[in-house]
């Protein structure tokens, strides 16, 4: 079974004095019930309903109260409560009266642990216009595997534990490691297949069938059969439009309206399949990303990414992760990294932009953070490139940038065309996950 990093945030949840009940949150195939059952150990009782079964379903539609409901759970799983109890509620969405529970578990029941975990839970609620029970519940947000839950799923437990900041002669073994990672992604049925089987056609068919699994779920919350069409075509041709700014009309070559497009987008982001970014277009805080740019599209997995592209094949003997799919490959994946970090660093990942008629520019990455909005850029080239990135530092009050990309790590000092200095962290794309780290490390020592 899978070792996964967000049962270190379940614990922190379960020791705190101001727990409420806790929504686990993601998309499907994301291992949101196994992480919960790997929790549950932690228990004496641990309780299991789901709300697609339709025995467990019935239990929410006849209580009084909250302690009846209670006890009629109790009876029919067979469960005697002893110390201290888990229960948990999966499919969630399933119910609209096991979500009204909720509130009075917390409020009547604090003794009682309460998780729900949802796959469709912001679609649901969206489309059934239902509220979750503000004040009285907590969230908590599950991503495919990080590069770090791989390195460890592949037994290399070896390689965290060494002194940070991790030595040179260390780099080019995670390098290896992570080039599997970029080619599987994160998915943990995905990832277990590889580990078991070390083939990848059997991974690339699993791949084929968990993104055909989401077409059939998504469809299910279109109200009619033009939107299905809509939201099938957009799931199809996005792996066309990753890496540039996209249009909504004609998304996908296709000759569909700008608002179908977005309305089926705004479904695939409600349930976590993509993530649109906006641009800032200021350098500095407070400001926010601007809703009527033009968005950036980023996939919940790289893996998926590769099998709808069909470049798998060109991970293998490739020198250079710039080279495949024309650098869009490597912009998803640090994209897919920065998501998972989001949570636990506090921040909401974007990029930038410069609308000037004699200027403009764009970053791939912007990442609000400690005040500042700090410029990231996935590149491939030599520092000579970095033209939209040196626009960037000409206004910007910061005096620092990174680089991810796929070579060594270093620290430049470097001067735009128009003079200003600044320091570029040069990045190795398999650190991303301890880009944070590394900024603390050469910039707030």
């Amino acid at each position: 079974m899978l070792q996964r990093t967000i049962l270190d945030s379940l614990r922190n949840w379960a020791e705190s004095d101001y727990r409420k009940v806790l929504i686990l949150r993601g998309a499907r195939q994301v291992g949101k019930t196994t992480a919960v059952r790997m929790f549950s150990q932690d228990f004496d009782t641990y309780i299991e309903l789901n709300m697609e079964i339709p025995e467990d379903k019935e239990l929410f539609e006849n209580y009084k109260n909250v302690n009846d409901l209670y006890n009629l759970i109790l009876l029919k799983k067979g469960k005697k409560p002893i110390g201290r109890v888990l229960l948990f509620i999966d499919e969630i969405q399933g119910s609209s009266l096991a979500m009204a529970s909720l509130r009075f578990f917390y409020e009547n029941m604090p003794h009682l642990y309460v998780i729900a975990s949802g796959s469709l839970l912001e679609l649901y609620l969206q489309r059934e216009r239902l509220e979750i029970p503000v004040g009285r519940v907590q969230f908590l947000w599950m991503h495919p595997l990080s590069f770090d839950e791989f390195l460890l799923a592949t037994g290399r437990k070896d390689i965290l534990q060494l002194e940070f900041p991790f030595p040179n002669y260390s780099h080019p073994v995670i390098r290896d490691i992570f080039l599997k990672y970029a080619l599987i992604g994160g998915l943990p049925e995905a990832v277990m297949l590889w580990l078991k089987t070390n083939d990848i056609v059997l991974v690339r068919d699993n791949l084929n069938a968990i993104m055909e699994s989401y077409r059939n779920d998504m469809i299910k919350y279109t109200r009619t059969p033009d939107q299905a069409q809509v939201l099938r075509h957009v799931m199809n041709t996005a792996y066309l439009e990753v890496g540039k700014q996209i249009s909504f009309e004609g998304f996908g070559g296709s000759s569909y309206r700008s608002l179908s497009v977005k309305n089926a987008l705004e479904i695939l982001e409600l349930c976590r399949m993509f993530k649109l970014l906006y641009p800032y277009t200021s350098t500095e805080l407070p400001s926010f990303p601007q809703k009527k740019k033009r968005p950036k599209l980023l996939y919940l997995d790289i893996g998926l990414l590769n099998v709808q592209a069909q470049v798998m094949a060109d991970y293998f003997g490739s020198k250079n992760l710039n080279s495949i799919y024309k650098g869009a490959a490597m912009e998803v994946l640090v994209g897919q990294m920065l998501m998972a970090m989001e949570q636990k660093v506090g921040f909401d990942v974007a990029y930038w932009k410069r609308d000037v008629r004699s200027s403009t520019a764009e970053l791939d990455f912007i990442l609000p953070w400690k005040g500042m909005l700090i410029p990231v850029e996935v590149k491939a080239g030599k520092t000579g490139t970095l033209k939209s990135l040196f626009i960037f530092m000409d206004i910007s009050p910061l005096d620092f940038a990174v680089r991810i990309y796929d070579g060594e790590y270093k620290l430049e000092k470097l001067t735009t065309p128009n003079g200003k200095a600044f320091r570029l962290l040069n990045l190795p794309l398999a650190l991303t996950p301890w880009l944070f780290d590394y900024l603390k490390l050469e910039f707030f020592p």
